[in-house]
Parts: structure tokens; C-alpha cells; sequence
């Protein structure tokens, strides 16, 4: 059972975060619609689950977080920000001129473990770092967060084939299956469904949890080291595009367009009603 009040605490710290993607839209295009719908994840992820030292950004002994959804990079900065590794500052420059937070995330800011934005790397990238820590005997967990319709690349199916073959129980799969995708809907561009039975055949051991539920998320994304999963873990999280916004949630259209003044004005005002 989740403690309310650290539930609290948390959701709060996601709402704030939701803001300032919203606010950092006024200067530059966003991915939108995915960084929203990551936003709970990456908070429990960064706030909860992982084991890091804030002033040893390179600690061997860390866990590994790879954002394989690379397009919700900036929901990722300013989680950094808020557990200290960057400051927001810093964040602010997002996708300006000189700038080393780009539209994509780069392991030129501290706390990102890899270069991504070309979909369906992160996995298989994920999968070197778990079989190393397996090869020194570390016991860092390797965690990839990856985007439901990115699970259309074979890439990603290889990778799972590796994951299960050489039992890899230290990497924790999170897919984010908010069911749109920047050409359309999931089930009707590639359907991935029955997603949880075609992870089970391959190998792993499934979950199915509600992607915003902090009372779902804590649980299953908090792990003992000591006593990691029999099968390698995959977790599929529902999630809603643009969640937080109802102006933005399960729209087409919102992958990454950059909203207008009246668009603007509509976010902004439900974005407070969200704060009261």
C-alpha cells in the first residue's frame, strides 16, 4: 500500500511538472501529447524507484534510467531539475541556440544515459547496460520507458527476444501505452494488441497497471534487489495522451504541434482548475 502522503507529495511534483512543459510551450515546439502522458511515470521513476547520487552523476553503483521515447525529453529535464541534477535555468534554454537541452535527449546533461530520439534504440541500448552489470556483479537495475507505438520497430522485438533468452531480470521494461501516435492511432497504423500475451509468450512476466494511478505505479515500479522477479519484467501502463489537460487528452494532432494563442489561453485555464 502506497503511503497517501508521499502519494501526495507526488502528485503534486507531477502537476508542477506538467506546468512547466505547458509554460515551456510558449517558446519552443514540444512533444506534447507524450510528454504529458509520461509525466506520472517519470516522476514515480526519478522520486521513488531509482537508486542515484544527485553529486555523482557517473556513481558505478547508480541505476540506469533510458528514455527510449526520446521525444519526452523535456519531461525528463525538468524531473532532473527537480531531483537536482540541472537546474531549471538551465531547462529554460530548451531547444535554444547553444543550448545542450535539445529537442532530443543527449548525455551532454547529467542524469541521461543515452542518446535517443530515433525510436526503438532505447531497448536494445538498455539491453548492453543490464548485461554489463550482470558481467561485474553490480546490482544497478536498468530501467527503459519506451512509447507504445515505438513497440512497432523490430528493433524492439529483437531486443525482447535477448531479454528473455538471457534472462535479463535486472532491466525493468515500462511501456507507456497511451494508444495514439504521431500518424494516427496505435490499433490502426500497427496494432501491438494483444500486447500483454505476446510479452508473455516471448517470456516475461507482465503487468498491467493504470499509467496516472500512483496508488498502481509505486508498487510495481519499486523493486528489491535482492529478490528481482523470477522472469524478466515488462509493465504495460494505460496512459492517456496529454493527460492533465482535457483540452489535450486523446486528441490526434497533439504528437508535437506547437498550441496557438487561443489554444493557449484554453490550456493554461484548465491547467489552473487543475491546481485549486
Amino acid at each position: 500500500m502506497a503511503d497517501v502522503e508521499l502519494v501526495s507529495k507526488l502528485r503534486a511534483q507531477s502537476l508542477e511538472l506538467r506546468t512547466l512543459l505547458i509554460k515551456l510551450c510558449r517558446q519552443t515546439r514540444i512533444h506534447i501529447g507524450g510528454d504529458m502522458s509520461a509525466a506520472d511515470l517519470m516522476t514515480v521513476i526519478w522520486q521513488y524507484a531509482l537508486k542515484y547520487d544527485v553529486k555523482n552523476p557517473r556513481w558505478e553503483q547508480r541505476d540506469r534510467f533510458v528514455l527510449s521515447k526520446g521525444h519526452a525529453t523535456l519531461a525528463l529535464y525538468n524531473v532532473l531539475c527537480d531531483v537536482g541534477f540541472v537546474s531549471q535555468e538551465d531547462v529554460n534554454t530548451f531547444c535554444q541556440k547553444g543550448s545542450i537541452f535539445g529537442g532530443l535527449t543527449t548525455t551532454h546533461v547529467k542524469g541521461v544515459e543515452c542518446n535517443s530520439g530515433s525510436l526503438g534504440h532505447g531497448l536494445p541500448f538498455a539491453v548492453g547496460v543490464a548485461l554489463s552489470a550482470r558481467v561485474q556483479k553490480a546490482d544497478y537495475l536498468t530501467y527503459v520507458l519506451s512509447g507504445d507505438g515505438e513497440c512497432q520497430e523490430g528493433s524492439m522485438w529483437e531486443a525482447a527476444m535477448f531479454i528473455a533468452h538471457y534472462h535479463l531480470t535486472n532491466l525493468i521494461w515500462i511501456i507507456d501505452k497511451n494508444n495514439l501516435q504521431l500518424s494516427g492511432k496505435v490499433n490502426e497504423v500497427m496494432n501491438l494488441d494483444p500486447l500483454e500475451k505476446k510479452l508473455e509468450a516471448f517470456g516475461f512476466e507482465v503487468k498491467v497497471i493504470n499509467g496516472h494511478k500512483y496508488e498502481e505505479i509505486m508498487p510495481t515500479l519499486k523493486f528489491d534487489r535482492k529478490s528481482l522477479p523470477v522472469k524478466p519484467m515488462a509493465i504495460i501502463c494505460n496512459t492517456v495522451k496529454g493527460k492533465g489537460v482535457p483540452f489535450l487528452e486523446n486528441k490526434l494532432g497533439w504528437h508535437g504541434r506547437h498550441p496557438n494563442s487561443e489554444e493557449f489561453s484554453v490550456i493554461f485555464k484548465q491547467l489552473n482548475e487543475m491546481e485549486k
